[in-house]
């Protein structure tokens, strides 16, 4: 497609208008990953699916990965060491067993997003950190989608080049900072940080105009702290007391 047609155009727009040191939400997340693990760790990766779409790899950095998910995609998944089928509302593992839990856009398609929680927490030792990755539902693309069917979403995400198996049904249950909080408190966990940012508007880069006002809004949300309420990810780190 020519770059003012249809067509999904990310790394062309992407390159166009930010600098190669601009972090995306991955990124952001990657990095927070590598300043708290440590080689000897033991990292869960909750909901962790195929890795397809959060390549972090961090295996080589420490001791062991262990990925857990509702389907048998971690089977294929290359961040990990080791993987298992399971509900994150029921893990199937010991108390006190990983130095770290990775929940990547997870947490945004949870029902009882307390009983999440509450094992994350079970299954961390003492000091354990949960670093969480999740959509702002205030901001626009989860207002949208909360307004559409489940199955338009699976074509539009199609359209885009995800897998229909890397596609859920979002709730969110848990998708402010008040509400991210509450959850982390209940389930014995202090926040020691919830960063929110605006990223590159990737669901928009079928097309220069519409992309055009998303990287305008960014830009907006992003320079003044009092619309952080209006930037999509929501980034917590949290530690079991």
């Amino acid at each position: 497609m020519g770059f003012l047609g249809y067509g999904w155009q990310v790394e062309r727009l992407r390159e166009r208008f930010y600098a190669p040191e601009f972090l995306g939400m991955y990124a952001r997340l990657l990095t927070t990953i590598v300043k708290h693990a440590k080689p000897d760790d033991i990292l869960l990766d909750a909901g962790c699916g195929s890795g397809r779409v959060f390549q972090h790899r961090q295996a080589g950095n420490v001791r062991r990965i262990v990925g857990v998910d509702v389907t048998d995609e971690p089977r294929e998944n290359e961040n990990l060491t080791d993987a298992t089928k399971g509900d994150l509302r029921a893990l199937p593992f010991r108390d006190n067993q990983f130095d770290m839990a990775i929940v990547s856009h997870v947490a945004e398609h949870l029902v009882d997003p307390a009983d999440t929680f509450a094992e994350m927490s079970r299954v961390l030792k003492p000091g354990g950190r949960l670093l969480l990755l999740t959509p702002n539902r205030w901001h626009y693309v989860p207002l949208v989608a909360r307004l559409v069917p489940h199955r338009l979403h699976i074509v539009f995400n199609n359209w885009r080049g995800v897998a229909t198996a890397d596609i859920f049904p979002t709730q969110y249950r848990a998708n402010t900072a008040g509400r991210l909080r509450a959850l982390s408190n209940d389930a014995g966990l202090d926040v020691e940080s919830l960063e929110q940012s605006e990223t590159e508007p990737e669901y928009l880069a079928f097309h220069l105009i519409p992309y055009t006002l998303g990287v305008a809004y960014e830009r907006l949300v992003n320079r003044f702290g009092f619309l952080a309420k209006l930037r999509v990810n929501l980034l917590l780190v949290a530690k079991k007391r």
